[in-house]
Formats: C-alpha cells, structure tokens, sequence
C-alpha cells in the first residue's frame, strides 16, 4: 500500500483517540487494512477512475477525520527552551566551488539545508577572529560516499554566551565536500585555553537545476515560460520521443505526490518555492532508510533529488527499534508539530542534538515510559516529556509528550529519536521504478 492510498484510507481510521482501549482498536484496523490488499486496490483505483473532483472529495473527507491541531507550531521551531539570545547579522552566500578554512565538528546524522539546527557548545568553538565566525561545518564522518567526506554549513544567526556555554541557533544552508590539506590531513587543530579545536578546508558543492528536455521544442519564449505546462503533448509530438519519456525526467508527477503529502500532514502550503530547498525540505521530511538519506543528500541534481523522492513516495515504511528490529510506529501516523515539518533537531541540556521524527501514536505495547512527566526544557512549550523506550530490548527509541494546558490538540504524541530508529520499507514499490536508472539522471 502506497501514500496514495494511505489518502484514500483516511475515512476509515480515526486519528486521535484519547484513550488507550481506542489507539489499540484503531491499531487494529490499520493492521487489517495493511494486509487486505485487495480493498486498498479498490479504494485507490475508485476516486482516481472516477475523477479528479471524486477523488478530491474523497481526500477531504479522510483529512475531516484528522484531528486539527490546535497547537501553535510556530513555536518548537523557535527553539524557546534555549532561552533569550541576540540577533546575529547574516552573512553572504559563499560561491559553489569556492574553497574555504572554517571551523568544524561532527554530527551523527546528516543534516538537509533549511533545517535549524540548535547548539549548546562547552567550548567556545567559534572564538577566533575571522570573516567566518559565524560559520560552522558539521562533517558527516559516520557518513563516507565514495571514500570522499561531506557536510553541511550551519550560519548563526542567535547566539550568547552563558555559564561559559556557547548557545547558538543555525540554519543549515550548503553542502560541501572535505578538501585534504598540504599534508593530506582532512582537519586541523588548533591549541586553545587548553582544547583542541578543529578546522578544514571546506569545498562548497553546487546545485545543478536542468530545464525542462522539452523546453528546446517549444518556438519561443513566451511558450517556454507561460505554455509549456499546457503544452507539453504538443511540444512531444514536435521531438524524437513520446510525452511519456520526457515525463520520466520532470518533477511534475513528484509536485503533484507532493500536494497530496502536505494535505496529509495538515501543512497548507508548499513551505518554499526555491525547486532546491523544496527538494531538501522533502528529503527532510520523508521517513528515509539511511542508504536514501545519503543517496539524496550527495547528488548535485535538484531533478535527480525530485526523482527519488518520487520513488520513495511509492512506498510505505514504518519505524522500528533499531536495536531490536521491533515495529515502533507506522507511516499513518506521522504528523507535522512543528512549522518545519514532521522531522525537527533539537538539543538536550548537554548539547546533544537529536533529530526527532513526530507521531500521533506508536504500536500499542510497544514502548514504555520510564521517568515521571517534566516540562524543564521542553522542545514543546505547553508539553510535558518522559523518556520512553522499546519494550522488548529497552532500548531509548524517544519521548512521549503530554499537554498541560487545555484545549491542545493532540493531548499526547511521541518524538521518536532518529538515532535509535531504523525506517524499513513495508512493500515494493506500487509502480516499478529503477531506482540505478533515475541515480544516472544527472
């Protein structure tokens, strides 16, 4: 079953009980649903043979079903359990394939451009004087492609100092590859006040954004830019091939999953119009395998990124304890708590920083609390938190929040933590989809 159906089947299930005798009944069906193939072949082939207005009907009715948040989602994308912090001026954008010594440390997972990415740092690792002070290189060491390193610039743009801390708000803004030194070093460092701090050369990569193949057909201009959409049947019959090859290598089909996902996850409107950021905010935002986080992340093509995201829309996956393997959560089930999307960073009060992926629910008797409701720093103001862990391995898989105030709507959902799940992939793909074939696009 793809997401398409997963629409489709949204009139069927509710999504949000208040109790725990409801999430396991609504568990339940969705379990039955998920191996009744037949009925989901049914509701997918229904609204589409019937037409874009049924179809659309029918989609509206499922997300009816879909509890409104009444949170304001604005707020964990402010990071407001950092405290108050100071303005820092923005910098320019550094040229692709220009080459730069900045600052650096490592990350445990790879970090998309657009995200925010919060620090709490004990040593003052941007106290230096220089033109990019307030750049940082978080380096995928765990992450290798091709014996070759890469990363993502994070620029500040809050920090202060605090109880000899560095804290720091950034956005992710470009990927770069490590460049080896005279001495074929990756990073250097540097003595200071007793700690080492590191440095690298730093290459930034480019994002390559081809036209539309079929846009050479088109007799001018103005046909390029205000009739291609509506024109492309003609301009095809106008070159070698049929529609359908050119169709292959357009993001079209991927746009169109697109609007379909952000209905789902009650998000109004595309978050950027840039087809680059648009590519990584999807990436972001797709529970991803981490063999296609790195397939996504390392490409240069925008078209080649849209691709597989296209692909990987054809699919269902589920989370599961990556320890245990056990089945922790599914794909229904995600939402959007945060104006970001469904997938956000976060930092603890020591500094780590974890990528949480947000749930309604999770597989009934699955996991289990193990510490008493706390709203200290909380990455949801108006939420309590407990640590929550798998219950066949007791392996740390997230957090279980909790309102406390009245009137939020969801009253409890669960961050999973992206370094203790592992995303699997339920089925093949509904279509079949050469996934070497759409990695040569570029």
């Amino acid at each position: 079953m793809c997401f398409r159906q997963f629409c489709s089947n949204l009139r069927l299930k509710c999504w949000h009980q208040n109790d725990d005798e409801n999430d396991v009944l609504m568990y339940q069906i969705s379990i039955n649903d998920h191996h009744n193939p037949q009925n989901g072949d049914q509701l997918l082939a229904g609204p589409s043979l019937a037409g874009p207005a049924v179809h659309q009907q029918t989609t509206n009715d499922g997300l009816r079903n879909r509890s409104k948040l009444t949170y304001n989602t604005q707020l964990p994308s402010e990071h407001t359990y950092l405290g108050k912090l100071k303005r820092v001026e923005a910098l320019e954008r550094l040229v692709p394939g220009s080459i730069h010594r900045i600052p650096v440390s490592g990350h445990q997972s790879i970090i998309f451009p657009g995200e925010t990415i919060p620090f709490i740092l004990t040593n003052a690792l941007l106290e230096f004087d220089g033109s990019d002070s307030n750049r940082i290189g978080l380096v995928f060491w765990e992450h290798p492609y091709k014996k070759r390193i890469f990363g993502v610039i994070c620029e500040v743009y809050e920090k202060v100092v605090r109880d000899s801390n560095l804290v720091l708000k950034t956005t992710a803004q470009q990927r770069f590859e490590l460049v080896p030194q005279e001495d074929g070093a990756l990073t250097r460092s540097v003595q200071r006040e007793g700690r080492a701090h590191y440095y690298a050369q730093v290459k930034i990569l480019p994002e390559v954004l081809l036209p539309d193949p079929l846009t050479n057909f088109c007799t001018n201009n103005t046909a390029k830019i205000n009739n291609l959409a509506r024109n492309r049947l003609m301009a095809a019959q106008s070159s070698v091939w049929p529609k359908f090859v050119y169709d292959q290598y357009c993001s079209n089909e991927v746009l169109n999953k697109v609007r379909r996902f952000l209905e789902f996850l009650q998000i109004e409107s595309v978050p950027t119009a840039d087809p680059a950021m648009l590519s990584f905010w999807l990436a972001k935002n797709i529970p991803l395998s981490d063999t296609d986080r790195k397939e996504l992340f390392y490409t240069n093509s925008v078209l080649t990124r849209m691709l597989l995201v296209n692909s990987i829309l054809d699919y269902t996956c589920s989370c599961c304890c990556k320890k245990c393997n056990r089945r922790i959560a599914n794909y229904a089930d995600m939402f959007a708590m945060s104006k970001q999307g469904v997938s956000g960073s976060y930092c603890n009060p020591s500094g780590f920083v974890h990528e949480t992926l947000t749930v309604y629910r999770v597989v009934p008797q699955s996991t289990r609390t193990t510490t008493k409701p706390s709203t200290d720093f909380s990455w949801f103001p108006g939420y309590s938190w407990q640590i929550a862990v798998c219950n066949a391995c007791n392996n740390h898989i997230g957090w279980k929040f909790i309102a406390t105030k009245r009137g939020y709507k969801p009253k409890k959902f669960y961050g999973l933590c992206g370094e203790t799940i592992r995303v699997t992939s339920d089925h093949k793909p509904l279509f079949g989809t050469n996934r070497k074939s759409i990695a040569n696009v570029a």
